[in-house]
């Protein structure tokens, strides 16, 4: 089952929701996209002005409530991946030259661990529930 309406409000009033992750769950919702696609994206793939971005052989498309924090994620980047971990990798830990920032150092954030943040956030929705999967943002059909 999929979340609409009053349930993806709770969503997005999650007390203290960071910009990242905000970011990342209304891209999903609204792009309807795969959670590795998403993930994959780099600054350079964006075209905000028209609210896209490439992935691969197609286009992740988004709406206004990606549209409005997209800028503000991405601030002054001009490359490198769009979501970003929250720290910079440990020396042996070295990930691949295209998943880290150029200019901050830090990683691109990895699937397990935004799938682990959201299901710690939708925990607090429905404490009898262990969360919920990122999957659960794509809108039906």
């Amino acid at each position: 089952m999929n979340w609409q309406g009053a349930q993806l409000d709770e969503i997005w009033r999650l007390p203290n929701l960071p910009l990242r992750e905000e970011a990342l769950w209304r891209l999903l919702h609204e792009s309807a996209a795969g959670v590795k696609a998403v993930l994959s994206l780099n600054i350079e793939d964006l075209d905000l002005d028209d609210r896209r971005a490439r992935t691969g052989n197609t286009w992740v498309n988004w709406r206004s409530g990606t549209d409005r924090l997209l800028p503000r994620l991405v601030a002054d980047r001009i490359r490198g991946p769009l979501f970003l971990s929250d720290r910079r990798p440990g020396p042996s830990r070295t990930p691949q030259e295209t998943d880290l920032c150029p200019d901050t150092g830090r990683r691109r954030l990895s699937y397990e661990r935004a799938e682990y943040l959201f299901k710690q956030a939708t925990k607090t929705l429905d404490p009898a529930s262990h969360g919920y999967t990122l999957h659960r943002l794509k809108p039906r059909h």
